[in-house]
C-alpha cells in the first residue's frame, strides 16, 4: 500500500476494499496521514458514521462505471468538510475515488468516448505503430510499454523491462550528461525530438526518432515516449555518406594521379573547349598558343595554319564519331633534339551511352626511341648471332645470324622455328629449357645447329625470355664453340689415354706387389722357422739381417701399393664402429718398447667428451697414426711423444675428433713444412741418410686424412719439436661389440686344430706353428671334408681357414657346422688377402654375431707374433706354457 503522486486527491481499492494507493493534497492531507498509519477509510471520522458503508454500498450496487456521491468529514481539528465523491470503475476490478470540495462545471461535463471507453483507450496504446514507453518522471522507471515497444525491444515477457531504468536501453555511447539535459527539456514542458540509437534486451541495436512529451492528469504526472524505427533510413544515410566519401576519396585520387603524371592528360566537349587538363598539358599548350588556357578554351578558337588545324581536328572528330583512335608523333626539342610522343583519343559517353566529348592522353616515349635505337643497332653490328623468335617461329635475326648459317637471304630464316636448324628434333627437349628460361630469367646450354651447307657446328646458346608489344618472345643468343668443342674433346681423349695408362701402372703394381711379396713372404716365414732351431751367434746375426731387410721391403710395397691405389681412386674406407681410447693405447702400446730402448717416454690422454664409440675405418686410422708416432720417435732423441685425443661439435649431428701428436724432436725448419707431405721427398737428403725412410710415409697419412674428411696440419720450430695433429669428420655411435667375438673359450684344453688353406707353403708353415705349440693337426680341402673332420673330432679348439673353399664359402660352412652340433664351441682364425682390407667388413658381416664361434681376422703377410696374440687370448693356459718355452720366438708367417 503506497501513495503515488499526482494533482488529484483520489484513492484506488480492489474489489475486496483494500487500499492500492492514493493521493491527497491540502484540504485532504489528512486522509494521506490515516493511510500511512494503516487506518482503513472505514474507520475514519466521518460526519455520519454510515458514510464510509453508504460509499462501498454505491461502489457495489449496479451502476454505470462513472456516479457520484456527496459525504461530509470531521477533521482533527473539528472542522466540517463537505466532499463529493466520484466513483470510476477501472480494469482489474479496482475501484478509483476521486474526492473533491469545488463542486462545479467538471461534474457537469459529458465524458467523452475516449473517457467513456477504456477497451478503445487500450487498443489506441496498444496497436500504435510507435513504440510508447510510460517514465515516472521523477525515477526515469518504465512503468509500462505498448506491444510494438516489445517487439522493439525483443521483449519476451513485460517483467524484463517494467521498472528499469529508461537509460538502461540507450546504446553505450549515449552518455549521462547527455541524458540528464535532454531529460530537463522535457521536464520544462518541451516536446523535443531526437533521433537516437536504441539496444534490445537481446543486445541488438536499432536507431529510433524518439518525441518526449510531460502529461500531468489529476491521477498522473508521467513522461509519454514514442519511437518510430528509422534503422533503415539512418543506414541509408550512412551508405550515402560513405558513398560520398568513396567518390570524393576517387575523386582526390584521380586528380592526384592527373596531376602528377608526366603524361599530358586533357578532355573536351563536342565544342572542342577543355574540360579538365593536368599541369604538364597547360605548360606545353601555353608555349603552343602563347597565351593563358583554362576550362572552357576553344582549342580551335585561335588563328592557327590550316594545315595544322585539320590535322589535329581529324583526330577529334574521328573520337567524337565513336572511334578510339593512337597517333605516333615527334615534336622538335628547344635544344634542336626531337621529342618522341604516343596520342591517344577516346570518346566520351554519358549514362545514355551518347558521346559528350573526347579524353586524351599523350606520353612521351623519348627514352623507350632512343632505346630501342641502341637495342637496334647493337641487334644489327653485333658479331654473335642474335635470334628473335615467338610460337610462329623466327620473326627477326641479326646479319650474323645468317654468317654463321651461310645463308644469303633472311627470308630462308624467318617464320622457321631454331629447331629447325637443329641436329636434335625432339621438340619437347626445346620446350624444357624455355620453361627453364621463363624460371630463371635466362638460360645457357651447349646445343648443335646445322648450317645451310649441312655442316654441323657447336654453339653456346644464351635463351631470354622478354616482352615486346605486350607478347612473350625469346630472345637467342649464340656463341660458336666448335673449336673449344674440339680442344675439349682432344683433352677428353688424353685424359682418358692417361687415366688408361693409370690403370695400367696401378694394375702393374699390384701385380708386382703380389709377386713379390709371395715368395719374400716365403723368405720371411722361413727365416721365422730358422730362428727357432739350433744356430750359433752369427747365424743368428745372418738371420737377423734377412728379416729385417725382408720386412723393410714388405713395408716399402706396401707403401707403393697403398699410394698407387690412393692416387687411382681404388682404396675405398671400410666404415665400422671403433673405440678411440682402446685405438690410441693399442697404438701407445706398440711403440712404448722402442721408445723405452731410446729413454723416450710415449704417453697419452683422452678428453672427457670424446665418445667411447664413433664410426671410422680402424685399419687406416691406425696406419696414420702408427706413422705419425714412428715419425716422431724416430726423429727424437730425449724427451717424450704425447698422444691426445680431443672432440668437437659439428653441425648435423656430426663430430670432429682430433689426434695431437706432440714430440720434443729437431723440428722442422717453416719454409720447409710444404716438403713434408710430396712423395718420394724429405725435408733435408742428410734425413734419409742419417734416419732412413722412403718419404712415402705423411704422403699416404695426408691423403688417408683427406679420404676420412679430415686433414693433417702441423707446427714445428728446429730443436724446439713438432706437433701434428689430424682432424676426422666422423659420427658418434652407441655400439656393443658382437656376442660372437665377445665370448672367448678360456676353459677350451682341446689339442687339435684344423687347417684348410688353400695356398702349400703358407699352409705348410701354419702347420709347424702349430704343431710347435702343442696341437695335433688334421688338413682338409674342401669344406664337406672339414665338416666331416670336426663332427668326428671331440677336441677340437682351433679351425684355421681361408675365406673360401672350393665347394661353400666359410658362412655357409658354419651354419652346417651349428646345424648338426648346436652346441659347438670353436675358434675360428681367418687369414685373408691385403687387398680385402678396404671390404672385409661387407665380406665378413655375415660371420659374427654367431653364438659358440669365436672369431679372429688376419690379413697376410701373417706375422707371428700377430698369431700368437690371438692363440693367447683363445687358449691362454696352453699358449702361455709354450710361450716360456719359446721366449723371444718372433717369427714372420
Amino acid at each position: 500500500m503506497t501513495s503515488l503522486r499526482s494533482d488529484s486527491n483520489f484513492l484506488i481499492l480492489n474489489s475486496s476494499g483494500e487500499v492500492i494507493t492514493w493521493n491527497f493534497y491540502k484540504p485532504l492531507q489528512e486522509f494521506g496521514s490515516n493511510l500511512e498509519k494503516k487506518i482503513h477509510p472505514s474507520q475514519w471520522n466521518w460526519a455520519i458514521p454510515d458514510s464510509w458503508a453508504s460509499v462501498w454500498k454505491k461502489v457495489k450496487s449496479p451502476r454505470k462505471k462513472t456516479s457520484f456521491l456527496k459525504v461530509g468529514y470531521i477533521t482533527q481539528k473539528k472542522e466540517p468538510l463537505d466532499l463529493e465523491v466520484k466513483i470510476v470503475s477501472l480494469e482489474n476490478d479496482h475501484i478509483l475515488l476521486l474526492f473533491f470540495t469545488n463542486f462545479e462545471s467538471y461534474f457537469s461535463e459529458t465524458p467523452s468516448i475516449f473517457l467513456q471507453d477504456s477497451e478503445l483507450r487500450s487498443t489506441i496504446f496498444q496497436k500504435s505503430a510507435n513504440a510508447i514507453l510510460l517514465l515516472d518522471p521523477d525515477k526515469d522507471l518504465i512503468l509500462e510499454i505498448n506491444q510494438t515497444a516489445s517487439r522493439y525491444f525483443e521483449i519476451q515477457n513485460q517483467s524484463e523491462i517494467l521498472n528499469l531504468p529508461f537509460s538502461n536501453l540507450l546504446a553505450q555511447d549515449f552518455t549521462h550528461f547527455e541524458y540528464t539535459s535532454r531529460k530537463k527539456k522535457i521536464l520544462s514542458g518541451e516536446t523535443p525530438s531526437w533521433d537516437l540509437e536504441f539496444k534490445t534486451l537481446r543486445g541488438k541495436k536499432f536507431w529510433g526518432n524518439t518525441s518526449c512529451r510531460m502529461i500531468s492528469t489529476h491521477l498522473n504526472k508521467i513522461i509519454l515516449v514514442q519511437i518510430k524505427d528509422i534503422t533503415e533510413k539512418v543506414n541509408t544515410r550512412k551508405s550515402l555518406l560513405e558513398q560520398a566519401g568513396t567518390i570524393a576519396e576517387h575523386e582526390a585520387n584521380l586528380n592526384a594521379i592527373t596531376e602528377n603524371s608526366e603524361a599530358m592528360i586533357w578532355s573536351i566537349d563536342k565544342n572542342y573547349k577543355l574540360l579538365i587538363f593536368n599541369s604538364q598539358f597547360q605548360n606545353v599548350m601555353q608555349d603552343f598558343y602563347h597565351s593563358e588556357i583554362s576550362t572552357g578554351f576553344n582549342l580551335f578558337q585561335k588563328e592557327l595554319p590550316p594545315e595544322i588545324a585539320k590535322y589535329w581536328k581529324e583526330f577529334y572528330d574521328r573520337a567524337l564519331s565513336g572511334e578510339k583512335v593512337s597517333v605516333a608523333r615527334k615534336r622538335p626539342n628547344q635544344d634542336g633534339t626531337f621529342i618522341f610522343s604516343e596520342l591517344s583519343f577516346q570518346p566520351i559517353r554519358n549514362t545514355e551511352y551518347e558521346i559528350t566529348g573526347v579524353s586524351a592522353i599523350s606520353v612521351d616515349i623519348t627514352d623507350k626511341k632512343l632505346a630501342e635505337e641502341k637495342f637496334r643497332l647493337l641487334f644489327e653490328r653485333s658479331s654473335e648471332p642474335h635470334v628473335l623468335y615467338d610460337d610462329f617461329g623466327i620473326f627477326e635475326c641479326n646479319p650474323a645470324t645468317l654468317k654463321m648459317l651461310r645463308c644469303s637471304d633472311k627470308k630462308l630464316v624467318l617464320g622457321k622455328h631454331p629447331i629447325h636448324f637443329s641436329v636434335e628434333t625432339e621438340k619437347e627437349k626445346t620446350n624444357e629449357l624455355e620453361s627453364i628460361a621463363l624460371e630463371k630469367g635466362s638460360y645457357t646450354f651447349e646445343w648443335v645447329y646445322k648450317r645451310f651447307n649441312d655442316e654441323e657446328f657447336s654453339v653456346e646458346v644464351t635463351l631470354i625470355p622478354i616482352i615486346i608489344h605486350q607478347k612473350r618472345v625469346f630472345l637467342s643468343v649464340w656463341h660458336e664453340i666448335t673449336e673449344r668443342k674440339v680442344y675439349e674433346d682432344s683433352l677428353k681423349r688424353a685424359k682418358e689415354i692417361a687415366e688408361a695408362a693409370s690403370k695400367a701402372k696401378t694394375d702393374f703394381l699390384a701385380m708386382m706387389s703380389h709377386e713379390i711379396r709371395t715368395p719374400l713372404n716365403g723368405v720371411i716365414g722361413t727365416v721365422s722357422l730358422l730362428e727357432g732351431t739350433f744356430l750359433n751367434t752369427e747365424q743368428k746375426e745372418y738371420l737377423d739381417i734377412i728379416k729385417s731387410s725382408g720386412q723393410n721391403l714388405l713395408i716399402l710395397l706396401n707403401d707403393i701399393l697403398d699410394l698407387s691405389r690412393i692416387e687411382s681412386g681404388q682404396l675405398k674406407l671400410e666404415i665400422q664402429p671403433v673405440s678411440p681410447e682402446k685405438l690410441t693405447n693399442e697404438v701407445v702400446n706398440l711403440f712404448r718398447p722402442m721408445a723405452e730402448e731410446k729413454g723416450l717416454v710415449v704417453e697419452s690422454e683422452v678428453s672427457f667428451n670424446v665418445p667411447n664409440w664413433i664410426i671410422s675405418d680402424p685399419y687406416r686410422l691406425r696406419q696414420v697414426l702408427t706413422n705419425l708416432i714412428g715419425n716422431s720417435i724416430k726423429f727424437t732423441e730425449k724427451g717424450k711423444i704425447h698422444l691426445s685425443v680431443e672432440a668437437e661439435k659439428f653441425p648435423n649431428d656430426k663430430l670432429r675428433l682430433i689426434f695431437h701428436v706432440k714430440d720434443t724432436g729437431i723440428g722442422i725448419a717453416e719454409e720447409k713444412l710444404e716438403l713434408l707431405f710430396r712423395a718420394f721427398s724429405q725435408v733435408d737428403s742428410s734425413t734419409t741418410r742419417k734416419y732412413g725412410g722412403s718419404g712415402l710415409g705423411l704422403t699416404i697419412s695426408k691423403k688417408l686424412a683427406e679420404l676420412m674428411k679430415g686433414e693433417i696440419t702441423v707446427k714445428s720450430q728446429v730443436n724446439s719439436g713438432s706437433e701434428f695433429s689430424l682432424s676426422i669428420l666422423t659420427e658418434k655411435l652407441e655400439y656393443e661389440i658382437p656376442a660372437g667375438v665377445q665370448e672367448l673359450h678360456s676353459k677350451n684344453l682341446a689339442t687339435s686344430a684344423v687347417i684348410s688353406i688353400q695356398e702349400f707353403q703358407f699352409k705348410e708353415q701354419i702347420k709347424k706353428f702349430c704343431e710347435r705349440n702343442g696341437f695335433l693337426v688334421k688338413m682338409a680341402r674342401t669344406a664337406k671334408e672339414t665338416i666331416r673332420i670336426i663332427g668326428e673330432e671331440e677336441r677340437i679348439g682351433v679351425f684355421l681357414t681361408d675365406l673360401n673353399f672350393p665347394d661353400m664359402n666359410l658362412s655357409e660352412m658354419l651354419n652346417e657346422l651349428k646345424k648338426q652340433n648346436p652346441s659347438l664351441k670353436l675358434t675360428v682364425i681367418l687369414f685373408m688377402e691385403k687387398e680385402l682390407k678396404d671390404s672385409y667388413y661387407l665380406v665378413t658381416n655375415s660371420l659374427f654375431n654367431r653364438p659358440g664361434f669365436q672369431i679372429f681376422m688376419m690379413f697376410k703377410p701373417i706375422l707371428l707374433e700377430e698369431l700368437s696374440k690371438n692363440f693367447e687370448k683363445a687358449f691362454p693356459i696352453k699358449v702361455l706354457k709354450k710361450e716360456k718355452q719359446n721366449e723371444n720366438k718372433k717369427l714372420t708367417l
